[in-house]
């Protein structure tokens, strides 16, 4: 969970889509974050690729 915390203290987006998220769910960051995770398990294997894709396209950009 270390590396985490680390990317939402340094990517003022992620800590922004992360704090959205807390905020409208009543959920603590961890516990979106867990939410995010069993999100992308239900994805099958074509749609987890692309979005891993998209936000692999995001670091590359340097927008994360």
């Amino acid at each position: 969970m270390a590396r985490a915390s680390t990317a939402i203290g340094v990517s003022p987006i992620i800590k922004e889509i992360v704090q959205k998220q807390a905020h409208s769910t009543r959920l603590t960051l961890k516990e979106v974050i867990l939410m995010g995770m069993l999100a992308v398990d239900q994805l099958d294997g074509q749609q987890r690729q692309e979005l891993a894709d998209r936000v692999h396209q995001m670091q590359v950009n340097g927008e994360i």
